[in-house]
């Protein structure tokens, strides 16, 4: 449990940093950036203290995860995150990953979710709906407001099947007496979208005419560098050891409070003031999780 509720922290403060890069520079470049950054930082970190925590089948799985999670998944997220803005986009992405996780999890994994935890689950998630709902009604009917929204219901998609995939690897793992912690689970799947997305980029580079853009001054490096170390370094890492005791669905949809987190961090850095009706939903999505640990 401690470690999705840390997951949903570093995600929030993650979320600001990606915001911020998704506006200062292409956002296929920066993701790439940021994911060569966190690779180079997981890898060095596995080979030193989970050397033999790689098995062919296992890892495999947890390869195909980071395509679907961090290579299709991050390019809508980044995408949402430049459209519509970070308090919203991370409400999507969450709600959405956490159904689907926990979906997939019953069909495929055949697991169960405790009938206490489907009333919590049901609680974060309306909390979540009502402390983000959109200031300005008219704004939905925005062509650019519409994209972003599809973009991050497929950025949820992603993270959703990527999760549920990863506890398929842990399961052949613990069939070997493999143990894959969060660390190295982080590396391969961080990996396995990086290669997604430099094939993405390259493909760019050379059937466009245009170069791909970026930003001619510094200004986004420490924002690409602390997206890094929130998201997949960290981020990740204790997002998966949560895969390691909860199902999907439980796991997301603690991690799935980090929109509630984000809200005085975008009041600092983004000068996004909350609602009443933020401040609201976001108690009661609290409730739902503070429920969910004790049923624990």
């Amino acid at each position: 449990m401690s470690f999705a509720i840390s997951t949903a922290i570093l995600f929030a403060f993650s979320a600001i940093c990606n915001t911020k890069v998704s506006r200062l520079m292409d956002q296929i470049t920066a993701n790439l950036i940021r994911l060569i950054f966190a690779t180079f930082i997981l890898g060095l970190v596995t080979i030193i203290i989970e050397p033999k925590s790689f098995h062919p089948e296992a890892s495999t799985w947890l390869l195909f995860s980071g395509i679907v999670g961090f290579g299709i998944g991050d390019i809508a997220l980044f995408m949402a995150l430049s459209k519509i803005g970070s308090r919203l986009t991370i409400l999507i992405n969450f709600c959405t990953a956490t159904l689907v996780g926990a979906l997939s999890d019953w069909i495929w994994l055949g697991d169960t979710i405790k009938k206490e935890n489907i009333i919590f689950i049901i609680s974060i998630l309306a909390g979540l709906s009502l402390a983000l709902l959109p200031k300005n009604p008219r704004t939905t009917k925005n062509n650019f407001y519409k994209v972003g929204i599809i973009a991050a219901l497929i950025a949820g998609f992603g993270q959703g099947m990527g999760a549920s995939i990863s506890r398929h690897a842990n399961v052949i793992a613990n069939q070997y007496n493999i143990s894959i912690g969060g660390t190295s689970q982080a590396f391969q799947r961080v990996f396995a979208g990086l290669l997604f997305l430099l094939i993405i980029f390259l493909i760019k580079k050379f059937s466009s005419r245009e170069q791909v853009r970026s930003s001619p001054t510094k200004k986004p490096i420490p924002w690409l560098i602390c997206a890094a170390l929130f998201g997949p370094v960290l981020g990740v890492s204790c997002f998966q050891a949560s895969l390691k005791t909860m199902t999907s669905g439980e796991s997301m949809a603690i991690v799935a409070t980090s929109p509630i987190i984000l809200i005085p961090l975008a009041i600092i850095f983004e000068k996004d003031k909350p609602t009443v009706s933020s401040i609201l939903g976001g108690l009661f999505a609290v409730s739902g999780v503070i429920g969910m640990v004790l049923s624990t």
